[in-house]
């Protein structure tokens, strides 16, 4: 199990059109769901919460610290990007229970060496870069890891049955859909110029000599 990772945050007052000061202060308006508790509105600090998600992601179990009450535990349920900026500018939170079972998404993390690359001169195409089970909060882990040994041959494939999963883990992907594969390697042809491309005009192609007819 991957270990909790704090964030802390603040109680939000300003609601609806009064965030987009929020955010120029340098705070990330979000919300808090589930459980059958309120909603809560609260603030993130920005700059704090790129560097979590970049260093620990945001598909793992969250510890919410706020200043007064216990820390709530919480995953990312979904995350507002600005359509022209790609800035966040809104994150919704719900509340989970440790033994509660979940959807959730597990990025894949290829290891090893393909045959099919390193042999036959192929090309491994990931085709997929999560896979969906349902586990219990408890049990989500930070990756899933593919062995590529199996890829032996151009066209050799894994799919989604073929990951090892933890224990009490249930896969919701389609077992049959494909996560990676080798593909042939792409075959660059010769350039031709343009007198190779172009045809030469044969005898009875070549357009006739015009004739002058004189009127007496």
């Amino acid at each position: 199990m991957a270990d909790k990772t704090i964030l802390e945050a603040t109680p939000r007052t300003v609601l609806g059109k009064a965030n987009k000061r929020l955010r120029k202060s340098g705070f990330i308006p979000a919300n808090v769901y589930g459980h059958k508790e309120a909603p809560m509105p609260i603030q993130l600090d920005a700059v704090a919460f790129d560097h979590l998600r970049r260093k620990h992601g945001v598909r793992n179990i969250l510890s919410l610290q706020l200043p007064d009450g216990p820390a709530q535990t919480v995953l990312v349920r979904h995350i507002q990007h600005d359509p022209a900026t790609g800035g966040i500018v809104h994150v919704d939170f719900s509340r989970v229970s440790m033994r509660e079972r979940l959807e959730v998404k597990v990025p894949l993390h290829y290891v090893g060496e393909a045959p099919g690359v390193k042999i036959e001169g192929g090309v491994l195409l990931h085709l997929l870069e999560a896979l969906a089970v349902e586990c219990a909060a408890s049990d989500i882990v930070e990756h899933l890891d593919v062995d590529i040994a199996p890829l032996t041959a151009i066209d050799s494939a894994l799919h989604a049955k073929d990951v090892k999963l933890p224990a009490r883990y249930k896969l919701i992907t389609d077992p049959e859909e494909p996560i990676a594969k080798i593909s042939a390697p792409r075959v660059e042809l010769p350039e031709t110029t343009a007198a190779e491309e172009a045809p030469a005009a044969s005898e009875e192609e070549a357009p006739a000599e015009s004739k002058t007819e004189t009127k007496e």
